[in-house]
C-alpha cells in the first residue's frame, strides 16, 4: 500500500471516530502536560539556583586555605606545615596549566572605618598582590584595575554601604536625596567614589588601655561592577599596605610570605579548568573550594529531581497508553468485516498492521500536541502566579523591587520536542498488540463476522 493511500485511510478512520479519538487523546494530553510542567519546574529551580551561585562566587575563582588556618585544637603542627601557603607554594600554583593569576588574600585584622566627607562605611578590607590585579579579571564600572601604594579598588556595593554617623541614616539607593514621610532630613545620595580620596581610620587599644588611632588616605582607582558576590562589599588594597596595617595592629614584624598566608585566590582562564586545578591543589594537601564544585553538585541534584518529576508525569502517559490500546482493540471488533475486505482485495498483514499502528501513533501525536500547548501555557500561568507571590514576599522582606523578580518555570527548547516524540512513541507501542491481533484475523472468518 502506498504511503499516501495509507495516510489517507488512517486520517479518514480517525475522522470517522473523532469523538472516541478525542476522548482517548485527552489522556495523552494530560500526561504530556504533566511531564512538561514538572520537568520545567525542576529546570526553573535549577536555573534560579545557578544564578544565585553565580552571585556567590565567580566560576573561575578557587579559594585555597592552608590546613593550619582551619585546624582544630589537637591537630598536629606538622599538618599545617605540610600545607604552608608561602611564596614558593604560590609560585607553584601559578605554574599549573590553566591558571591565570594567583594572589594571597590578607584581610584587615582589626577595627577600621572608611570615611568620605560626612559619610562613613565599614566594608571588608582585603589585600591582594598588586602585580596580579590586572590578571584577576575584575570587571570595572569605572576607572582602571590598578593598585599602587595606598590605592584602592572598591566593590560595586561599597558606595551603598555608606551612612551618616550622626543621624544613622543610610544613603539613598536611588542615587538622589529622598525625604522620609516623618519629615526627617533627606538621605544623602550614594557617593561617587571614583578618583576620590577616602580616609581609613583604624582603632586599637594601647598598652595603657586607651584607644589609639591611625589614619591612612586611600585614593580610589576604580569601581567594580556590582555582582552581588563576595567581593561586592570589599575594598581591595595592595597586599603590602594591608600587611603594614596588620603589623600595626599586632605590633609585630611577622612575614607571611615566609611563614605562610591563611588563604589565597587562584584564578583560572575558563570554568572548565577550575575542577582540574582544584583537584590538583587538594592533592597537594590544601583545602580548595570553588563555586563550580557546588554548581556541579547542584546540577546533579536537580537532574535527579527532573528525572523524578518526569517519571511522575510519565505515569499519566502510561495510563493513557492503556486507553489507546483499549480503543484500538474495540476498533478491531467494530471493523472486523472491513479488515476481512481489505485482505480479500489484496492487503497484506503488514498493511493491516501499518494502519492500526499509524492510527495509534496519530492519537499519541494529537495528544502530544495538545499536551505541549497545555503544558507550556499552564507553566507560564503557574510561573506568573507563583513568581508574583514570591516576589511580593521578597519585597516585604526588604529586597529591592527591581531585583525581586522570581521565575520558577523554565522550559528547555528540547523538552517540547522530546514530549512530542515520546507521546507519539507511546501511542505506537500501545497499538502493537491490537495491530498484531488485527493482522492475524482470517479474512474468510472476518467477512462472515456479524
Amino acid at each position: 500500500m502506498a504511503l499516501r493511500d495509507l495516510l489517507g485511510l488512517v486520517w479518514s478512520n480517525m475522522i470517522r471516530r473523532k469523538a472516541r479519538v478525542a476522548m482517548t487523546a485527552i489522556g495523552v494530553v494530560i500526561g504530556t502536560a504533566a511531564v512538561i510542567v514538572l520537568v520545567s519546574l525542576g529546570a526553573g529551580l535549577q536555573r534560579t539556583t545557578q544564578e544565585d551561585l553565580g552571585s556567590i562566587g565567580e566560576l573561575t575563582e578557587i579559594r585555597v586555605y592552608a590546613l593550619a588556618s582551619i585546624s582544630a585544637p589537637g591537630m598536629p603542627a606538622s599538618a599545617g606545615e605540610a600545607s604552608k601557603l608561602d611564596a614558593s607554594t604560590l609560585e607553584e600554583f601559578r605554574a599549573l596549566p590553566g591558571v591565570a593569576a594567583v594572589t594571597p588574600l590578607e584581610s584587615l585584622r582589626g577595627t577600621g572605618a572608611v570615611r568620605f566627607n560626612r559619610l562613613e562605611a565599614r566594608p571588608q578590607i582585603v589585600g591582594v598582590d598588586a602585580s596580579q590585579v590586572s590578571k584577576l579579571g575584575f570587571e570595572l564600572e569605572s576607572g582602571v584595575a590598578r593598585l599602587g601604594q595606598w590605592q584602592a579598588l572598591a566593590g560595586g556595593g561599597v558606595p551603598d554601604r555608606f551612612y551618616n554617623p550622626q543621624t544613622g541614616q543610610a544613603v539613598a539607593r536611588s542615587g538622589r536625596p529622598t525625604a522620609s514621610s516623618s519629615g526627617a532630613s533627606p538621605a544623602e545620595a550614594v557617593p561617587d567614589l571614583q578618583g576620590q580620596v577616602l580616609r581609613l581610620v583604624l582603632t586599637k587599644q594601647g598598652s595603657d588601655g586607651r584607644p589609639v588611632e591611625r589614619t591612612a588616605r586611600l585614593r580610589v582607582t576604580g569601581i567594580l561592577e556590582e555582582s552581588g558576590g563576595q567581593g561586592s562589599d570589599t575594598l581591595y588594597l595592595a597586599l603590602d599596605d594591608v600587611l603594614d596595617l596588620n603589623r600595626w595592629f599586632a605590633e609585630s614584624r611577622y612575614d607571611p610570605a615566609r611563614d605562610g598566608y591563611t588563604q589565597a585566590l587562584v584564578k583560572v582562564d575558563s570554568p572548565d579548568r577550575a575542577r582540574q586545578v582544584e583537584q590538583e591543589i587538594n592533592g597537594r594537601g590544601f583545602i580548595a573550594w570553588s563555586a563550580g564544585t557546588m554548581l556541579q553538585t547542584v546540577n546533579t541534584y536537580f537532574l535527579i529531581i527532573q528525572a523524578v518529576f518526569g517519571g511522575i508525569g510519565a505515569i499519566a502517559l502510561l495510563v493513557a497508553a492503556f486507553g489507546i490500546a483499549n480503543t484500538m482493540l474495540m476498533a478491531i471488533y467494530e471493523r472486523t468485516r472491513e479488515i476481512g475486505l481489505m485482505k480479500a482485495v489484496g492487503a497484506t498483514n503488514r498493511d493491516v498492521m501499518s494502519v492500526f499502528l499509524m492510527e495509534a501513533g496519530g492519537i499519541g501525536l494529537l495528544g502530544g500536541i495538545g499536551g505541549i500547548l497545555l503544558g507550556v501555557g499552564g507553566g507560564a500561568l503557574l510561573d506568573l502566579v507563583a513568581g508574583t507571590y514570591l516576589s511580593a514576599q521578597a519585597v516585604q522582606s526588604g529586597a529591592n523591587a527591581a531585583d525581586a523578580t522570581i521565575s520558577i518555570i523554565h522550559t528547555p527548547a528540547w523538552l517540547p520536542i522530546f514530549a512530542l516524540v515520546f507521546s507519539t512513541l507511546v501511542g505506537v507501542i500501545s497499538g502493537v498488540y491490537p495491530a498484531v491481533q488485527a493482522a492475524s484475523l482470517d479474512p474468510i472468518a472476518a467477512l462472515k463476522y456479524e
